[in-house]
């Protein structure tokens, strides 16, 4: 299953407005935290100088036994601090000038009670300080000072994610339209645009990848342009030789009826005769094969059986000394084809089939547009397929299945039960198309 790619805009927007979210959320911990520290100090001063102020006016015996003063509750001995001090804080303050809290609330939840307790160190002893907070006591100044520290909170955060939506599109435009240029260049390059120099895109980065593109594609073009002159020249070059070849050996063969020829001599024509075949055959594909993608090929009306069996009797030298048999089936079938592509392209597997069987029978069958050819493999019934021949038979079967991609046939190959089985399915062709219908 193919996994979808996010693609780079998505990802930087993504990454963008992650980034806000993540300075939004730390900014709202930072200043709740310094909310709630404001608050804890400006407690902390308030109960520091009731305490002081309790010392100066309250008799040493009232400080002992404890009593409301300015909103809170102050003694000198622990044990007659209230009840709800005494269920929160389980021992005294140990450290002076330090608030103690305490509260039944969450994160996420509003506390029903906040309990507060400091200690105050004065000249005759410790003071301890206290005071409860539920709703219905709670300082309303706290509660505007919460909503406007929220409004605060809210407008810097929402002013944040602004600037850095603004920031993330300025960026993505100025940095998208190279990209999306680089992008066009590349998807418009040819065989022309390779030798014109590469466009400026902006950023070093980019142009530098853009020359990259350039010289990688241009020695792609230049193998390619050496592999085609290289065809064409080898092609063209071979084909004098093979025609010379090929003439000398009908004269000689015509000068051998009128007198009589040695058996060794008969044997090295044969062996030149079935060279000149061979180098004729793949002189041809190699020509086809060079021909552009775009050109049509030329159809005319082919009997498939015919040309099956007449191919089989011309590869038949293949065969000579080998303990190998025929079994050729054929029928008459006439169709629109390219008479030279479908040569090759049978005589190629017909070759491949008769040039590595050592035993057993070759078995070729045609039927309408369907033909099978069979041929055991292995050296004996014992042994197994080699390597090259489990792979295709090497060049031969490379060369027939770009033709047959090239003309529409359908050419599959496989190993069953010890026997190499190539199926072919012929096509018509017409005007440089193949027919999908017979």
């Amino acid at each position: 299953m193919k996994k979808n790619k996010i693609s780079l805009r998505l990802l930087l927007v993504a990454s963008f407005v992650s980034l806000g979210l993540l300075l939004m959320a730390a900014y709202s911990l930072i200043s709740t935290d310094y909310f709630i520290r404001g608050l804890d100090a400006s407690m902390a001063g308030t109960m520091e100088k009731s305490a002081r102020t309790f010392e100066q006016v309250i008799s040493a015996e009232d400080r002992h036994q404890g009593q409301e003063f300015s909103g809170f509750y102050i003694a000198s001995v622990w044990q007659n601090m209230p009840d709800y001090v005494q269920q929160a804080f389980a021992t005294p303050p140990a450290e002076a000038a330090t608030l103690y809290k305490e509260s039944d609330g969450g994160w996420f939840s509003r506390p029903h009670h906040i309990v507060f307790l400091m200690r105050y160190q004065s000249d005759h002893g410790p003071l301890y300080i206290s005071q409860r907070l539920t709703p219905p006591e709670q300082s309303d100044v706290v509660h505007v000072t919460a909503r406007q520290n929220k409004e605060f909170m809210l407008t810097v955060s929402l002013a944040v994610l602004s600037f850095i939506a603004l920031i993330s599109w300025l960026l993505l435009r100025h940095v998208s339209r190279p990209m999306a240029a680089l992008r066009a260049w590349t998807h418009s390059l040819d065989s022309d645009k390779l030798s014109h120099p590469v466009p400026d895109f902006s950023y070093p980065e980019l142009n530098e990848m853009a020359e990259l593109i350039r010289s990688s594609l241009t020695s792609v073009q230049q193998a390619l342009d050496r592999e085609h002159r290289f065809l064409r020249h080898a092609s063209h070059e071979l084909r004098t030789p093979i025609s010379t070849i090929r003439s000398n050996i009908e004269l000689q063969r015509k000068l051998s009826q009128k007198q009589q020829r040695v058996e060794a001599e008969q044997a090295v024509l044969d062996r030149i005769d079935r060279a000149s075949l061979t180098m004729k055959h793949l002189t041809e594909t190699l020509l086809w094969l060079n021909h552009e993608p775009d050109t049509p090929l030329q159809s005319q009306n082919v009997d498939i059986g015919a040309l099956v069996r007449e191919l089989a009797d011309e590869m038949g030298y293949l065969l000579t000394g080998k303990p190998v048999t025929t079994d050729i089936s054929t029928r008459p079938f006439s169709c629109n084809v390219p008479a030279i592509p479908a040569r090759i392209i049978l005589g190629n597997l017909i070759r491949n089939a008769y040039q590595h069987c050592w035993h057993g029978s070759v078995v070729i069958e045609q039927q309408d547009d369907h033909i099978i050819i069979r041929n055991p493999v292995g050296l004996d019934d014992g042994d197994q397929a080699s390597p090259q021949e489990q792979t295709g038979y090497g060049l031969g079967l490379e060369l027939t299945e770009q033709l047959t991609r090239r003309i529409g046939w359908s050419c599959r190959h496989h190993i069953r039960e010890g026997h190499y089985v190539a199926d072919i399915v012929v096509c018509a062709y017409d005007n440089g198309d193949p027919l999908t219908e017979k």
